[in-house]
């Protein structure tokens, strides 16, 4: 069992055309898979990394984006210690949602920080 200095919980979140799970799978893994499937619930991967000699453990939780899987988040937004939240670029409707998802999140945590980031900018010319 390894020892690890820290452990954060980290909260992937946005609507489902926001490439979440390929945005984690690239950064845990290094795979991509263009045609991953809808993420039902949470998927949990691991990153682990090493800084300044210390090892930290990334529990990423990959949160489904879906409008049927919202009333999940309050329960698994529990513990958490900061959350990304990813919006399409092209799609105008998930960067309206952004607001309804912090909402939620403050909701079942304490002030944690927030990354807004924006998804898909090879496709810029769809914006």
């Amino acid at each position: 069992m390894s020892h690890y200095d820290a452990t954060f919980k980290i909260l992937i979140m946005g609507d489902g055309t926001s490439d979440k799970t390929n945005i984690v799978k690239r950064f845990c893994y290094n795979i991509y898979n263009p045609s991953e499937r809808l993420t039902i619930g949470v998927d949990f991967n691991i990153k682990t990394m090493e800084l300044d000699g210390k090892k930290f453990k990334l529990q990423m939780w990959d949160v489904g984006g879906e409008e049927s899987f919202r009333f999940l988040l309050p329960t698994y937004c529990l513990g958490a210690h900061g959350g990304i939240l990813l919006y399409d670029i092209t799609n105008r409707r998930g960067l309206d949602h952004v607001l309804n998802w912090v909402s939620i999140i403050r909701q079942k945590t304490r002030r944690i920080p927030i990354v807004l980031a924006g998804t898909n900018a090879d496709l810029e010319q769809h914006r």
